[in-house]
């Protein structure tokens, strides 16, 4: 079986502006990042502040990775463990009650 990657088109995917994506970089970089870092409040006002919707109760662990907040809904008490990458290039949604467990991908 083939595939012909010369009909792919990807028109439709729009991950926000350069400086937007630049700043969640660094933000990302200086507290998300840091495994040495645990403040859980912080972290969802940053997620937040870039567009993400967070319900209360949401931990999370160091170590997490997100690629756009913008794109990102949390529900109500959701935990990320250490090291989770969503890798969301299209939006994603965690219903309420879920456990993300350490290492996990998305």
């Amino acid at each position: 079986m083939t595939t012909d990657l010369s009909t792919y088109n990807n028109d439709w995917y729009q991950p926000g502006s350069a400086a937007k994506r630049a700043c969640w970089y660094m933000v990302s970089l200086l507290f998300f990042k840091p495994s040495f870092l645990p403040f859980y409040g912080f972290k969802v006002f940053l997620l937040r502040l870039f567009g993400a919707r967070v319900g209360k109760g949401v931990v999370i662990k160091p170590g997490v990775q997100v690629k756009y907040p913008w794109l990102l809904r949390v529900g109500n008490h959701c935990w990320l463990g250490e090291k989770v990458w969503i890798d969301n290039l299209a939006q994603v949604t965690i219903s309420d009650h879920v456990c993300l467990s350490q290492g996990a991908f998305l």
